[in-house]
């Protein structure tokens, strides 16, 4: 039972760290990353700015070159020649097809023209009579051409579906094309929104981490910056491992035993160990809804910049 209660509290403290770590971190990281895209914005954010008001639908046109204008008529004229070649070799078969159906008739009057004359069980002629004989004969090529009949309606079918796909393939390289200002419109929203919304959530956290200090202070700025420190550092560690950690432990290297020290004489009776649900979570949650809420207005707003959707009945 002591090695369970052990090891929970072993994956409990580290799990503790690792969201404390990242609470700590995560401005650093933040800020980094507005840094990067601010000095080295991606191409297609470069190419349309963030200035919403100076684009419109027509702003992202530019992406189809002359070239692919070519190449859509090309696609087009090969779509034409697809059609006519099917075309062709329909009414060649069908020419085909309606004379062997004469040669089906003709020899369904000459069957006729034999009279009565008296079936198998299978249905075949009997081959009795010289008379059931030539019937059974007549019917075995009646048979033929109406299987050859058949053999071609299919074939028929076989070249409607491969022209309709060879056209659908065609129509997909149009459709990539005719698209090229909706799919960089697409990409350039995302960009867009998450520069904004970045950069929204680091001017709340300038403001915002003042704001929880002077609370945590009660307007005394160095005492809630310390505060904070003890809250969300100072604190578990002591708790966890002793005050003795801040001198050849591993928080050696962040924090001093002496400032530990007077963090702990000087807080230890205002907060909790659980005061960093609170606090400590506090700026990272509202940090994060803003962020993420004003993402979802700016990719809203940006769709009055949306280009048309090219779909294949716009041909």
């Amino acid at each position: 039972m002591r090695p369970l209660v052990f090891g929970l509290a072993i994956v409990g403290f580290l799990s503790y760290a690792l969201l404390i770590g990242a609470i700590i971190i995560w401005p650093i990281f933040n800020i980094l990353a507005y840094l990067k895209v601010l000095f080295f914005p991606r191409p297609i954010r470069k190419r349309y700015g963030t200035d919403l008001s100076k684009l419109s639908k027509e702003s992202f046109k530019i992406e189809i070159t002359d070239q692919d204008n070519n190449d859509i008529k090309k696609y087009k004229a090969k779509i034409k020649r697809l059609q006519g070649e099917l075309k062709t070799k329909i009414e060649l078969i069908n020419k085909n097809i309606s004379t062997l159906n004469s040669k089906v008739s003709n020899i369904a009057n000459k069957i006729s023209a034999l009279g009565s004359i008296k079936k198998n069980n299978d249905g075949s002629y009997s081959q009795r009579s010289s008379i059931g004989k030539e019937a059974y004969s007549l019917d075995s090529q009646k048979k033929d051409f109406e299987s050859q009949i058949y053999n071609q309606k299919r074939d028929i079918e076989h070249l409607k579906y491969d022209c309709e796909i060879a056209i659908d393939d065609i129509k997909d390289n149009i459709h990539d094309i005719k698209n090229k200002p909706w799919d960089a419109w697409y990409e350039w929203r995302a960009r867009y929104a998450r520069y904004l919304s970045n950069r929204r959530a680091i001017l709340f956290m300038f403001i915002g981490f003042p704001v929880l200090f002077f609370i945590l202070g009660n307007g005394n700025f160095a005492y809630g910056l310390n505060a904070y420190v003890y809250i969300s550092y100072v604190q578990p560690i002591s708790s966890f491992f002793g005050l003795d950690n801040f001198v050849s432990g591993f928080s050696s290297y962040f924090i001093s035993y002496e400032y530990a020290e007077s963090l702990l004489q000087i807080y230890e009776a205002t907060f909790s160990f659980w005061s960093w649900i609170f606090y400590v979570l506090t700026m990272p949650v509202i940090t994060g809804l803003l962020a993420y809420f004003s993402y979802k207005s700016l990719t809203k707003k940006s769709e009055i910049a949306e280009p048309d959707f090219y779909y294949y009945s716009n041909n």
